[in-house]
């Protein structure tokens, strides 16, 4: 979800409201914390501020696959995605591609091909 790119560090119910408003989504300092509390990556921490929580393996994945697609429709997991992913993981295929479908930014319409979904 677009949140996680503001929840590298933390922020306050009020400052993530802002941020949905921005994106065009009309909810609520509740909503806000319930979609919150409902995501499994974002936690609260003793201040109260909300936050995501980092997994590498996950980041490198990702950060992948944006360095691979660039200015281009769609992408080969293997090569492109592949090469793009530093040698200190060893990662299949498959973990790229459920990987890439969990944030729901990507589809994939063959088993080796990913490209951003389309609306």
């Amino acid at each position: 979800m677009f949140l996680y790119d503001y929840l590298k560090t933390p922020k306050s119910t009020e400052e993530l409201q802002f941020v949905v408003r921005e994106k065009g989504l009309n909810w609520n300092g509740k909503q806000v914390e319930l979609y919150a509390l409902l995501d499994q990556a974002i936690f609260s921490n003793e201040r109260g501020s909300w936050a995501v929580q980092q997994d590498d393996r996950r980041q490198e994945i990702l950060n992948g696959i944006e360095k691979a697609l660039g200015d281009r429709p769609m992408v080969k997991i293997d090569p492109d995605v592949m090469n793009n992913i530093s040698g200190q993981y060893i990662i299949s295929m498959l973990e790229v591609k459920e990987i890439a479908l969990s944030v729901g930014r990507y589809e994939s319409p063959r088993d080796n091909i990913l490209r951003i979904k389309r609306k």
